[in-house]
């Protein structure tokens, strides 16, 4: 689906370099269900960086069973929010399973359109509109992932995102704004 050599040097490298600092996270974690949230952000990772490479039509079922496992644990951690150190909140969880079900969208539609563009199911005007309104929401939560991290002023009372989640983040969420690009 990603014939462009541009789009898939992208994709490769955001997801990439996501996916690596997600099983980063993993050793760094303070808690239990930290390290579970940065193996599912590290493993959605890494299966998108796979769609990129184009191994979608060829492997739709284990890339497809490991976003379902990565949302499961999304999902699972928005039902039981646990309050110790280093817990995630209930929007964090909730932020994942939205990019966890995107991914799964870009999963979906790379696989189906392994023939020529105009086969594609999902070209239809509505699904083009949609496709282009959640890249631009995902660059509006790169940049604010960004500026979440690095430009929270010192009298502020939020804390700063973790540089290590909101490099991750930003770069699942530019990855997914490219890859919600190419497939429109």
């Amino acid at each position: 689906m990603f014939r462009n050599w541009f789009v898939v040097g992208a994709l490769v490298l955001l997801f990439g370099a996501a996916a690596v600092l997600g099983f980063a996270a993993i050793f760094r974690a303070k808690s239990v269900a930290a390290r579970i949230d940065a193996a599912a952000a590290g493993i959605l990772a890494a299966t998108i960086a796979a769609v990129g490479l184009g191994w979608a039509p060829l492997g739709i079922v284990p890339l497809g069973a490991a976003v379902g496992l990565a949302f499961l644990v999304f999902v699972v951690r928005i039902v039981y929010k646990g309050s110790g150190p280093g817990e995630a909140g209930r929007w964090s969880a909730i932020y994942g399973a939205a990019v966890a079900a995107l991914s799964g969208w870009v999963l979906l539609s790379a696989s189906s359109g392994a023939g020529t563009v105009s086969d594609h199911p999902g070209h239809q005007l509505g699904i083009i509109l949609a496709d282009i309104m959640g890249a631009v929401l995902m660059i509006f939560a790169a940049t604010g992932w960004v500026l979440g991290t690095f430009a929270m002023p010192a009298e502020s009372k939020s804390h700063a995102v973790p540089r290590l989640k909101g490099v991750r983040e930003a770069l699942m969420a530019a990855g997914l704004a490219v890859a919600l690009f190419a497939i429109s």
